[in-house]
Formats: C-alpha cells, structure tokens, sequence
C-alpha cells in the first residue's frame, strides 16, 4: 500500500493504490478521501518541484487531484464533502470506462512501471465520444432511467477538470478535456421545483401528527436551508440577539451565513429532540448535531433526503399525485425563495439568504412562478368569453 512505499522514499515501481486492493468502491473511496497520504506522497516524492507523475498510476492521480490544494488558506480548497462527491463520480466513471472498453474500443497501454494498464494513458478522443454518447441512453439513473440532465452535467465537468489536470501534469500527452461534448444544463432541462404557500400548506397540515417530517418540513421551508446544511448544524451554532434566534452555517464553498429560526421553528426542534429524548438547551459549547435519528446517531444528508422524499411523495394531496416529478428537500428551498417574493423580499435579499454566489441562481428559483403569475391569460378570466364557454 501507499504508505509502506512512502516509508522507503523510492520510485513506485507497483501499482500502490490498486482496484485489486479493496472489495468494493465504498471501501476504496473510503481510503481515498484521506488525505494524509497526499502530504507524504509530496513530501516523498517532491512532486511540486518536480512532477515526474509517470511514476504514479490511475487512482494515485485521482487521489493527487482530488486532494490538490491551490490556496495556502486551507478555506478556499475543496470541502471534505465535495472531495467526496469527486471521488464518487470518478470512480464511477473510471469502473465504467474499464468495464465497457470493448463497446467504447479503448486498448488498454500498459505502463512498465506498473502491473497494471493505464487506462487514462490509452483513452483517444473516440474512445470519449463513444462513452459519452452511451451516458446519454444508458440505465443508470434512478428508477433504470438514464441520468437526469443536471447529473449528467456535473459528472462530465468533473471529469474534464480531471483530463485537464492529467494534461497539464503530462500524465496524458493528449488534451481530451478540449474535445469533450458540451452537457450545460439549459433553462428547459431544469425541472420544475415550484412549491408556493397553498402546497407547503398543505404538506404541513398532512404532516402535523408526525413532528419529525412536520420540524423537516417546517425548518427548511422557512430557512432555505439546503438538506445537507441541515444535518450538519449543531446545538452551539444557534445564537439568540435582539430577541431573534439564528442558525449560523457553513455553505457551498465554505461560506458562512446566519438564517433566521422563528420562535415556531423553535418549538418544533424543541419537540423534534423531546420525540428523540433529548434535551434542547443552548451552549455555545454543545457541539453535538441539532438533528440526530432515533438512535441517536447524526443524519446522513443523503438518507434524510431520501427518507423525505418517500414519505412526502406518498402524501395522499392532489398537487403531489398530479405533479410529473417527485418532490424532494430541495424544493422546499424553492419554496422559500418564492414565498419569500410573494410576501415583499427581493431578489437582493433573497440570494443572500439562500447563499447564492449570484442574483441569477436566486432568479431561476422564481422565474416559472413569476412567469405564471404574470401571465396575460389571467386577463382572461373575467372575460365575455370565458364566462359563455
């Protein structure tokens, strides 16, 4: 393994971090988000002064990539949350590549420095388009469907900044990330994730005798949290100023911001945690999660998000059986930004609230509500001839 080589300070002469290794790709990218290698292997090898990185294989790339560190303020590289989701996609596509390389015509170089084949050494730019294509029909989505537009996009970005990483480390002589095909997301592709007063209404009373879903409901109604912020806030990160309680969290790309807990919202954690036996108490030193299961463990964000998402869309509310698409903990923070406008806010303040980088992400929230709401058809409705249809 890496370490045992590290401890000898020579070339690699095998592969160090190897499929063969590990009996799954979980326990694999278990290993690979530690980052405590990453420090040696540069120590060891100086790969900043110089990057010879032919002396590494495939997943020692991955592994140097995702762990690469652009800033000395250790807050402007990547979160340990994203380095996972990294780490995720490109094993995913790395399996995929390998276990398709007859459909996409990929021959596998072997590298003598390795027992191993380079299989980023032997992708052509043909080998990428045919891969690529395939993504488009292949079943791998949920329900055996291909994968959602929004996904396909941040796999494949994912992907080129890798290949573009690979380039410039001469690990690859070709520039495949050049050639890839383009998969932004376009206005048309984004689902609608429209929920207003009337729906969230309506899920809070269907839910109102069941106060875990009802406080989820609730909290990320009227904060605009994102599911994953949720599950990392802690009792010492709520403060009470002026007679307000505030929730201070850690966002995308490490930026901090303060969301408003009405005194309901309150209430509701304060019942949340009696159902969980649990105390709720403010100490500035308690930095134990606000939100735990029933054995007492944090939420993982992706179980709560699919555990909310089950329980909502069997909701037995018209609006729910009549939408095309599941209802999920995100739309919730649609609904805050919506009900946000329609009771006086402006984009100005909404997108700060919601922790957006920019007032365009802000006004994608609200631009199928908007449009609806100014719709001439409503002109219509006191009309000759809609009244003598």
């Amino acid at each position: 393994m890496l370490n045992n080589y590290l401890s000898s300070h020579n070339i690699i002469e095998k592969s160090l971090i190897s499929l063969k290794d590990f009996k799954n790709l979980k326990e694999l990218s278990t290993f690979m988000l530690n980052d405590a290698y990453y420090h040696e292997l540069l120590s060891a090898t100086e790969f900043l002064d110089n990057p010879n990185t032919q002396q590494f294989n495939d997943l020692e790339m991955m592994y140097l990539f995702v762990h690469n560190k652009k800033d000395m303020n250790e807050k402007k590289n990547r979160m340990t949350n994203t380095k996972q989701e990294y780490i995720r996609d490109l094993l995913i596509i790395y399996k995929q590549l390998l276990d398709n390389q007859l459909l996409f015509n990929i021959e596998l170089t072997y590298v003598d420095k390795h027992l191993t084949p380079s299989l980023f050494q032997s992708l052509k730019h043909g080998n990428l388009r045919k891969y690529q294509e395939w993504l488009l029909t292949a079943p791998l989505g949920k329900g055996a469907k291909p994968y959602a537009v929004a996904t396909l996009s941040r796999k494949m970005i994912i992907l080129k900044s890798f290949l573009a990483y690979l380039y410039r480390s001469e690990y690859i002589q070709v520039p495949l990330h050049e050639k890839m095909l383009s998969s932004n997301v376009r206005e048309d592709d984004i689902p609608n994730r429209d929920l207003g007063s009337n729906e969230v209404i309506q899920l809070l009373d269907y839910f109102k005798d069941h106060p875990i879903i009802h406080c989820f409901i609730a909290i990320l109604t009227t904060t605009g949290l994102r599911i994953k912020e949720l599950c990392n806030s802690r009792i010492c990160d709520i403060t009470y100023q002026d007679g307000d309680y505030w929730l201070n969290v850690m966002g995308k790309g490490r930026k901090q911001r303060e969301v408003l807990l009405h005194p309901n919202i309150i209430e509701g954690i304060r019942v949340f945690r009696l159902r969980r036996r649990a105390d709720f108490v403010l100490d500035s030193t308690d930095d134990s999660p606000i939100f735990t299961t029933a054995n007492g463990n944090p939420y993982s964000y992706k179980y709560l998000s699919n555990y909310l998402t089950k329980h909502i869309n069997k909701a037995n509310i018209t609006f729910i059986r009549m939408r095309r698409t599941p209802i999920t903990p995100h739309f919730l923070r649609h609904a805050y930004a919506i009900i946000s406008a329609e009771n006086g806010a402006t984009l100005e303040s909404i997108s700060p609230s919601l922790g957006h980088s920019n007032y365009r992400t802000t006004a994608r929230y609200l631009e199928k509500r908007l449009s609806r709401k100014n719709s001439a058809s409503h002109s219509w409705k006191n009309s000759k001839i809609i009244k003598n249809l």
